[in-house]
Order: structure tokens, then sequence, then C-alpha cells
């Protein structure tokens, strides 16, 4: 069967809950899609639909013949746009997740440029910190860090959340910097509590290998952007994703310290449900999502650290 005319018609039917309304959405007479609608379950030799004067619903037939129809439907959308991908510009929404201090600060500063580059597309974002189902959620893809949960998603690496050590310039001032984990127990840590409500464990990369540490913090804070304000006002020393103290650190509101010890951290990732074509707009927004991490991940923090393979833990008590 190949009539895909009918199923459009079928499908537009059941989402406009009415033959009228699925008409004028299509152009076309009750009557036509009606026809269409009905040519469909001769071809199928199933009912699809209950009819009556005052309502219309789904068979079981009809209801799992829909979702898959939708999803046909939306599969050749996409190849259709994907093929036109090199020759014009991606349009339609684009639904993406993010983590909220990310989003922040690393996407939203720089969307005029997205907008710029992509004028026809329609972006929406989703920023939370709780994991979500994207196809429940009717998200495109998503940046998500850390090691991944088996899926039946796709996952492309665009770098890692490079942890470093900061403090105020008036916090070292007044308490100065400390130059060794073990200084860390003479200061004042801030420390970001994870939605799982545990704190953030600090990692350190050392000549001996890849160091976590347990702290011992003088204050614990639910949010990451905060975590940042706190010790922009000189609260106390955190250690946190460069990109996301990148803003304060370039306008000298935040200084490094400790940087013998940055560590790779978590890899960041751009997930999107699997699907047999790849929408212009999502590969739009990967490539643009690739530069931007590129570019605000500084270049010269790369130049000061240098990858351990070896783990330890110990705990830093005050």
């Amino acid at each position: 069967m190949e009539d895909f005319a009918a199923i459009s018609a079928f499908v537009r039917v059941v989402e406009a809950k009415s033959f009228a309304a699925a008409a004028t959405q299509l152009g076309m007479t009750p009557s036509g899609v009606s026809r269409a609608v009905s040519r469909l379950e001769e071809q199928l030799g199933a009912r699809l639909l209950f009819r009556s004067t005052r309502s219309l619903r789904l068979t079981d037939d009809g209801a799992a013949f829909h979702s898959r129809c939708k999803e046909i439907l939306a599969d050749l959308a996409e190849a259709t746009e994907a093929l036109g991908y090199a020759s014009r510009k991606p349009t339609g929404k684009l639904r993406i997740g993010a983590p909220a201090a990310l989003g922040r600060t690393m996407l939203i500063p720089r969307l005029a440029e997205f907008e710029q580059r992509y004028p026809d597309i329609r972006l929406e974002l989703a920023m939370c910190d709780y994991p979500y189902d994207l196809n429940e959620e009717g998200i495109d893809c998503a940046i998500r860090g850390g090691p991944l949960e088996d899926s039946n998603h796709i996952a492309r690496k665009i770098g890692y959340l490079r942890n470093v050590v900061l403090a105020s310039p008036d916090y070292l001032a007044r308490h100065g910097a400390p130059q060794s984990i073990e200084d860390l127990k003479q200061h004042r840590c801030i420390n970001y509590v994870q939605p799982n409500g545990r704190p953030r464990q600090w990692q350190f990369d050392t000549p001996s290998g890849q160091v976590t540490v347990d702290i011992d913090a003088h204050m614990l804070i639910n949010d990451a952007e905060s975590v940042i304000q706190a010790v922009v006002a000189g609260l106390g020393i955190t250690q946190a994703p460069h990109i996301i103290a990148a803003c304060m650190l370039d306008i000298g509101k935040l200084e490094l310290v400790m940087t013998d010890t940055i560590s790779t951290g978590k890899p960041v990732w751009i997930v999107y449900p699997q699907k047999r074509h790849l929408s212009a707009r999502v590969q739009a927004f990967i490539e643009w999502v690739r530069e931007v991490f590129e570019q605000t991940n500084e270049p010269g923090l790369k130049k000061l650290h240098k990858p351990i393979a070896a783990v330890s833990e110990q705990r830093l008590s005050a």
C-alpha cells in the first residue's frame, strides 16, 4: 500500500478530531477526506474509526495504526528535510533539553548567533536537572553530562566539563589562595548539592593520579549558578565546571586557583532519539553547539590540563 495521501488524511482526522476540521487543514472537502479514510480502511481490510453524528473515535486497530503512521510521516518529513539540508536553511520548531546551569551560562548568551545563522528555526528550551525521557517530553535533542544510561538514544560527545577551583579576588586578598588539596581544610568551601541530594565530590588531577575528594563544606547550595554567585560574593571557595564560571572569570570577578590540579571532569553529550533520519534542525543545532562548547571551554585552559587515568578516593575534613 502506497497511499500516503490517505494515510495523511487519516492522521489529520484523528488529531483534528473531526472530518470537517481535517478538511479545512488539508484544503479538501469533508466528503473527500471521508472517502480517503474509507479507501484506506478498504486497503487495510480493517476498520480504523467509529463514526457517528456526534463523535469520532479510534478502534483498537485504528489506535495502533495511527501511532505507526505518525512515526512514518514524521520520518518522511525528516528525510525530505535532510535531503535539502545542504541547499537550504533548516526550518520549524526545535525543542532542546539542557541542564539549567549550562543552558543559562553557555546557550542563552550565544542564542543570538544561532538565530542569526538559522532564522527559520523556532527554538524552545526545556531546562531542568532531573532525568527525563526525550520521547515522552517531546524533546528533539538534549545536552547531558556524565556517564549515560543504556537507552535507545544516540549520543555524540562534544567535550568535557573540566573542573577548576575558583575564588573571588576579595576572598583571596583576605584568606590567601590554597596551594594544595590539603590546604582546602583551612578554607571556607562552598559545594553544590546534586539532584540526588548528595554533595558534589571534587576531582583533582595530580602527579599520582586523579583524586576524588569528599569536601566538608562550610556552605551547601542546590543550584549551580547560586554556588558561583556565592563565591563571587566572597563567601568561600568552590570547584565547578569551567564553562559555568567562564563569564565571571572573563570579567575578573573570579580567579582560578590550584591550576595544576584542573581535572578532566565529566563528558558532555548531545543526545537524541534513535531515528533513521536526523532532521536538518537537529543537525544544525549539533554543529552549532559543538562550536559554542569548544569556544566557551577556554582553549588556554586545555594547555594546563593533563588527563590522568588512575583514580583514588579520600575524605577531606575541616
